[in-house]
């Protein structure tokens, strides 16, 4: 490209990142180039991450001009800015080179370059510091000038954002979850211009890649639905109900923050449970876009036993913040919580997005109280004098539901019977409840199951005047989630009838909001739903108490019971031919009857 006298090279910036590892040829501009309606900057989420949360405005420094291209590459182009944009690239250089008294990092002016041409002038392989002091300067410049049109509070919850530019040229974005982007479009078809003349390497344009300085985390329980695993958020619009006792999956999604573009120094992780315990030895570490790819080895793990006992993740005390505070403390680890410091992780898989996979044990948990844990994640930065530590964090719920089982007599539901015992299954198995500690298990079998007593408050097995008054008649099952539970009376109370023992599915949603109760059976509606929380189950004393439907399995019942009537009735009546017969033979024989 030529300026006024001669004809020059220089290295632009084109990378999505003021410390990224690419440039472009540019010179002094003597003409604007041509606009281009369909020029688009297209940005994109790290190794495949949404983009939400990101809050994009987009900024021109300068436009293309002399461009040579040679195909789908570009040989060299000029960059030039316009009185705005110029007026604001030299403010920014003036306030970049004022960060540090030394001149060795100061931004030149180069003699047939405008102020927009001398921020593009910078080498991107050599003047790193230059690069990340005028990222930041340009954002703090009180004369940027406005947006371009329609490039104001872009926003998107895809991985990628296409975003329409009015020209070709060199762009600076701002992002409110990251560092600001200089990206430079592509010229016509061309997209790949030489980092220079020596590297064999070339640099796509029009795409820049996010690399945020961030470290935004995706929280989910694991749990079988519909005979599918799926990810639940366990917020009010995704809960997830599990059983207390059970041990669940999480999985938490995070990307590892950007080394060298963002300049992280520390990235850390930090899982806080509450009503949950981890299990120790179950975390692993994978690549989410190679799962295959187990890096566990490079997670420093922390559970509050391992690790020499530590307790905490040590931090650095000679990070300090801009006003001298500490920017990287020690991180405790919780009761029953896990932490990872992932300086491995940053060294090696920098801007990759990671997936942490660990499994929890739900100790305590219900509708008002749920279960929970929280993953905090830190990351810390420096622009090469502070450090600044940035934190996220995403909290998942669990909840577990109570119901009622109210007893009561047939012929009057106003009557609480004490002393009828239930048994509860899931899945085909027959369940433990740990009266102490609210944890369900599963049972050997169904001799080994919790038997559960009407009126039995104290749980000693017996409903009697030990036992609170108030809870006649009821048994509360606490600490039960997703799924379908059936329900059994194994024994009645005293005084009614064994015959008509009823039994009763619970089907519980994740939200708890619609407990289902439906009887199966013999004897039909023994079995009623009061509320979302109690169900109502009926004895009987006697067939009188029996339910009057006229339905077929009423009338299947009343013939269950007729049936050994009939036959007593009917091997009697045999029996009674057989002897008349007999009698009558021996008259006609003339043999005694009496003998």
């Amino acid at each position: 490209m030529r300026d006024n006298q001669t004809t020059r090279r220089m290295p632009m910036i084109v990378t999505a990142m003021a410390c990224a590892t690419a440039s472009m040829l540019a010179g002094l501009a003597l003409a604007p180039s041509a606009m281009a309606a369909d020029t688009t900057i297209t940005l994109q989420g790290a190794d495949g991450a949404s983009l939400a949360g990101h809050t994009f405005d987009v900024y021109r420094i300068g436009t293309y001009t002399d461009q040579v291209l040679d195909g789908t590459r570009i040989s060299s182009l000029g960059v030039r800015g316009d009185t705005a944009s110029n007026a604001w690239a030299a403010d920014a250089i003036g306030i970049a080179n004022a960060y540090d008294p030394s001149t060795a990092d100061d931004i030149g002016k180069v003699y047939g370059y405008d102020d927009a041409g001398n921020i593009a002038n910078i080498k991107m392989d050599s003047q790193t510091r230059q690069l990340r002091n005028i990222s930041k300067a340009l954002a703090q410049s009180s004369k940027k000038p406005a947006a371009i049109q329609g490039g104001a509070n872009l926003t998107t919850t895809q991985s990628t954002l296409t975003i329409n530019v009015p020209s070709e040229g060199l762009y600076y974005i701002t992002d409110s979850a990251g560092n600001p982007i200089m990206v430079g479009t592509k010229s016509g078809n061309a997209n790949i211009m030489q980092l220079d003349a020596k590297d064999p390497q070339w640099r796509t344009l029009g795409v820049a890649v996010v690399k945020a300085k961030s470290v935004r985390v995706d929280k989910k329980v694991q749990v079988s639905r519909d005979g599918r695993t799926v990810g639940k958020d366990g917020t009010a619009s995704d809960p997830v109900g599990v059983t207390v006792g059970d041990t669940v999956t999480n999985t938490v999604e995070v990307t590892v923050p950007n080394k060298q573009a963002a300049g992280a120094v520390k990235f850390k992780l930090v899982d806080q449970p509450k009503g949950q315990t981890y299990v120790q030895g179950s975390l692993s570490v994978r690549l989410k876009n190679a799962p295959r790819t187990d890096i566990t080895a490079d997670a420093v793990v922390y559970d509050g036993t391992t690790q020499n006992n530590a307790k905490s993740i040590p931090g650095d005390p000679a990070l300090k913040t801009a006003d001298n505070k500490p920017a990287d403390p020690d991180l405790a680890i919780p009761a029953g919580g896990w932490g990872i410091d992932g300086k491995k992780l940053l060294d090696k898989y920098s801007n990759r997005t990671i997936v942490i996979t660990y499994r929890m044990t739900v100790d305590k948990a219900s509708l008002a109280d749920p279960a929970n844990n929280t993953v905090h994640t830190y990351g810390t930065f420096t622009d090469g004098i502070h450090f600044t530590t940035i934190t996220d964090q995403d909290k998942a719920d669990i909840k577990a539901y109570d119901f009622t089982l109210r007893k009561v007599d047939a012929g009057n539901v106003n009557t609480l019977l004490d002393g009828a015992q239930f048994q509860i299954q899931r899945n085909g198995k027959w369940m433990n409840l740990d009266q102490n500690t609210g944890k369900w298990s599963d049972a050997a079998n169904q001799g080994s199951a919790t038997v559960f007593v009407t009126g039995d408050t104290n749980h000693d097995g017996t409903a009697d005047n030990r036992d609170d008054a108030s809870q006649r008649g009821l048994i509360r099952f606490k600490g039960l989630g997703y799924g379908t539970y059936t329900v059994t009376e194994t024994r009645e109370p005293a005084g009614y009838a064994s015959y008509a023992k009823p039994t009763f599915t619970v089907t519980i949603d994740d939200a708890g909001t619609s407990i289902q109760y439906r009887g199966t059976g013999t004897v039909p509606n023994l079995t009623s739903r009061l509320d979302n929380n109690t169900v109502q189950v009926k004895n009987v004393a006697n067939l009188t108490q029996l339910p009057q439907t006229g339905g077929v399995l009423a009338f299947a019942f009343w013939l269950a019971c007729a049936m050994p009537l009939f036959a007593i009735g009917g091997m009697m009546a045999v029996r009674g031919a057989r002897n008349r017969r007999d009698a009558l033979t021996l008259t006609h024989d003339g043999g005694n009857p009496a003998a």
